[in-house]
């Protein structure tokens, strides 16, 4: 089912591009799944790092976890935030205070279960976040926000570059799960509001999806429903996009997505993926160069970025899209639905901080 491939990559998207980066190293103190009450052991504050206590995070992680019953997905992942618990005395002018909500930037390290706290080694992959933004928005910032940043950064130059020649740009957002409610929102904050020649789509198997894309400003949706015949798929989205598609930007990058995505797109037209996709493409070179065509990943981005998401919700310029937050006693549950593809937004797990007991203090030896 496409919808199955649409949870799958979309989740995948968010979770491998943290390999490249580091900083950030797993706790020692882990919660179980299950929601049952566990000594939590505190990890060393490291030299030049910070510890930090996780209050929520996002469930964006591999379904492969999800399919072989594994209901102890990776943590810490790309959504994180929580308040500063500790901070390592030998940072140079620091400003961030134990208490201080943060974000925290993913790393290379990732723990086998889910932690209550994490020391972060590289100071600088903390971001401290205003009182006016609730962490439960904050986690999403460093992973499927910031995914959707960087994608709609790359197709805005290209879309700039059409608007030259064309009287009406079309783009194509493939999955109306997290990602590509953080994209409506983004290509409308970056690209769209002062430009009435630029149409957004959505394309999901799923009607509830597409119905909550239509709660974030996206009228135009294209139903990809996996029982009509492949050809009449394509007509019908010829057909809603008026002619064709310049820019599709695929969270699912699957061989029928990235086929269909081809078959719909206009001579030099772009296609940007997630960098994570777990499945081989055939794709005919000949045929893409002889339209000029291009595909693209999506870069994983920066701290900086964050730091500029941080701002833009702040001032009220970027509108969270929808997203449900669950105590982690409902975590097993919350797979459950992510893996029978009902989850509509991002989900977000809230740490019971009150079950959990320390079984050591916080060191100052840095």
């Amino acid at each position: 089912m496409l919808d199955n491939e649409m949870n799958k990559n979309e989740v995948q998207v968010a979770v491998r591009p943290m390999a490249m980066l580091g900083g950030v190293s797993a706790g020692i103190s882990s919660l179980p799944m299950e929601g049952s009450s566990s000594m939590s052991a505190m990890p060393h504050c490291p030299k030049g790092g910070i510890i930090v206590k996780v209050a929520y995070a996002g469930v964006c992680y591999s379904e492969g976890h999800i399919r072989k019953g594994h209901f102890r997905p990776a943590l810490p992942g790309p959504e994180v935030a929580g308040k500063v618990y500790d901070v390592c005395n030998t940072i140079p002018n620091c400003n961030i205070m134990p208490g201080d909500n943060v974000i925290v930037f993913p790393g290379e390290d990732v723990s086998e279960h889910y932690q209550e706290f994490i020391s972060v080694e590289d100071a600088e992959n903390v971001l401290q976040v205003p009182n006016s933004i609730p962490l439960e928005v904050a986690s999403m910032l460093a992973g499927s926000a910031l995914s959707a940043y960087n994608a709609v950064l790359k197709a805005k130059p290209h879309v700039e570059k059409l608007q030259s020649v064309k009287s009406c740009v079309n783009v194509l957002i493939v999955g109306a799960g997290s990602l590509g409610l953080w994209t409506l929102r983004l290509a409308n904050y970056l690209i769209g509001n002062e430009n009435s020649n630029i149409r957004l789509f959505v394309a999901d198997n799923s009607i509830d999806k597409l119905i909550t894309a239509q709660e974030h400003d996206c009228h135009d949706i294209i139903h990809w429903c996996e029982e009509d015949h492949e050809q009449y798929i394509i007509e019908r989205t010829l057909d809603a996009c008026r002619g064709g598609v310049d820019i599709v930007v695929d969270y699912i990058s699957s061989p029928r997505t990235m086929m269909r995505s081809l078959r719909v797109l206009n001579r030099e037209g772009l296609i940007l993926v997630g960098g994570d996709a777990m499945t081989e493409v055939s794709i005919n070179l000949n045929t893409l160069a002889a339209k000029q065509q291009s595909i693209v990943g999506i870069p994983r981005g920066t701290v900086g970025q964050v730091a500029e998401l941080v701002e833009a919700i702040a001032d009220k310029k970027i509108e969270p899209p929808y997203y449900t937050v669950h105590n982690m006693d409902d975590a097993k549950d919350v797979f459950d639905e992510l893996f029978n593809c009902r989850l509509t937004g991002r989900a977000i797990l809230r740490f019971n901080h009150s079950n959990t007991t320390l079984t050591s203090d916080v060191t100052d030896n840095c």
